[in-house]
């Protein structure tokens, strides 16, 4: 056995069908491009001064993103089983050099990999597609379908800090006066799926600016005509989605005047941090994902909280991180004492001498 032992922590990579559709075109709905990156990655954990290391990557939700693989499917927001396996078999194929890499990296010795549920892929609440996706990166693979604890450390993907993103965990499937199971999303995945992705056909990188409600300020300021758009679109889907009546989508007036006081707050997930470390003894360090803000604090001597990011660029519209970058960001588990060492890194890659420009 191996005294070096370390986990690497990553999230919200939002793999979707791969770059290109079926006919070549560009596919404006996936997210990731740095596949022969994060191969890279797993290769350094895998290799050198980590071949005979004890290593976990925990992927800590949002790897796959479920909730659209192309424009022209009926009702996307409906996820069943049949539909989850459809669209994790897209994902899949899609990337199959990073399922490959992961497979490779998990029958190594002392390899192993770790998968954490986010609000984009809740497809593994089945079990059929948790097999599909063993049939393609290795059997040892573990769901967390959670929160993920281990030596003073709480992982989990974040989303359920936000009301409009929370699943009810009492009842993550619909079964009344329906044919088989549908997940029950979340509101925000409606939202998504009906208001964002199709915004995205006139600009594919609108999810990609941060804080949301400076960009929508922004927008009504500088093309005042596309932004009454948007405003408009939020509305009536707010009140078109909340107050139909179908099996298939779980609608409740408490819920529906919860997202009303919190969508102007935008609440940031520090403050659920901090709840966990300030009332949890056995918790030193608590990671989450999910905002898409790569974050380290100290909260108090000896509890730390990281946010471990996105390997999507992002805009950012605050000032004191203006501008669009890419920041590979990951979590760095390391135990060297008595207790673990977290750390936020980033990762830089090999040199290179081109990549692909995504300047669409």
């Amino acid at each position: 056995m191996s005294s070096h032992k370390v986990k690497v922590v990553v999230s919200d990579f939002h793999l979707g069908a791969g770059h290109r559709m079926s006919d070549g075109s560009i596919n404006i709905l996936e997210d990731f491009f740095h596949d022969r990156e994060f191969i890279e990655f797993i290769e350094h954990y895998s290799h050198g001064a980590y071949e005979n290391s004890d290593v976990e990557l925990i992927l800590n939700g949002d790897f796959f993103n479920l909730l659209m693989i192309d424009y022209d499917e009926v009702d996307p927001d409906v996820i069943t089983e049949l539909i989850a396996l459809r669209r994790m078999t897209r994902i899949m194929d899609g990337h199959k050099a990073v399922m490959n890499a992961l497979r490779y990296f998990q029958s190594l010795p002392g390899k192993s990999l770790t998968m954490i549920m986010g609000n984009h892929d809740p497809g593994i609440l089945f079990p059929s597609v948790q097999a599909l996706i063993r049939s393609y990166v290795g059997d040892a693979v573990k769901f967390i379908l959670e929160s993920y604890e281990f030596d003073g450390v709480y992982i989990e993907h974040g989303n359920q800090y936000e009301i409009a993103n929370s699943f009810d965990r009492r009842q993550y499937f619909l079964t009344k006066n329906l044919p088989q199971p549908v997940i029950n999303q979340p509101w925000g995945t409606l939202f998504l799926v009906h208001v964002v992705n199709r915004i995205k056909r006139r600009k594919r990188h609108f999810d990609k600016v941060l804080p949301f409600g400076t960009y929508l300020k922004w927008l009504l300021i500088y093309d005042l005509r596309f932004g009454l758009g948007v405003v408009y679109q939020i509305i009536s889907f707010f009140f078109r989605s909340r107050f139909r009546n179908d099996p298939r989508r779980k609608n409740s007036l408490r819920q529906t005047l919860k997202i009303l006081i919190e969508a102007p707050l935008f609440p940031d997930l520090d403050e659920a941090a901090e709840r966990i470390l300030y009332t949890r003894d056995d918790i030193h360090t608590v990671i989450f994902g999910h905002n898409h803000r790569p974050t380290f604090r100290q909260i108090a001597p000896g509890k730390e909280y990281v946010n471990t990011g996105t390997w999507n660029e992002m805009t950012n519209l605050e000032v004191d991180r203006i501008g669009s970058r890419l920041l590979c960001t990951f979590a760095l588990i390391e135990y060297l004492g008595r207790k673990p060492q977290v750390s936020l890194k980033v990762w830089r890659g090999r040199p290179k001498l081109h990549s692909e420009a995504d300047v669409a």
